[in-house]
């Protein structure tokens, strides 16, 4: 289960705030975006918005390991956390050459 390492990383979402009552729509989408988590921008995978009473989450994985459980999370949107992938953001994540 992915939980913040530094105060900059992103937030997950609250996991009584999904499962709680009520409609949660959800969207499919398939972006890639950079996110702020374990102290530094890494690229990711985002894969669902939910609007939750309190605002969107967002479904991110920014690695692949043998553990499922593991570089995957339903995150809080904060634009200073998840941001789209732009050319700045290449650099930000140390995707540039």
């Amino acid at each position: 289960m992915y939980r913040p390492t530094c105060p900059a990383d992103a937030q997950p979402a609250d996991r009584a705030e999904m499962a709680g009552p009520g409609q949660h729509p959800t969207v499919d989408a398939w972006q890639i975006v950079i996110v702020h988590v374990e102290g530094a921008w890494q690229p990711a995978l985002l894969t669902q918005w939910r609007r939750l009473p309190t605002g969107w989450v967002a479904h991110v994985r920014w690695r692949q390991t043998q553990d499922p459980g593991d570089g995957w999370a339903w995150l809080r949107h904060d634009p200073t956390t998840l941001q789209p992938l732009t050319p700045d953001g290449i650099d930000a994540a140390g995707l540039g050459a």
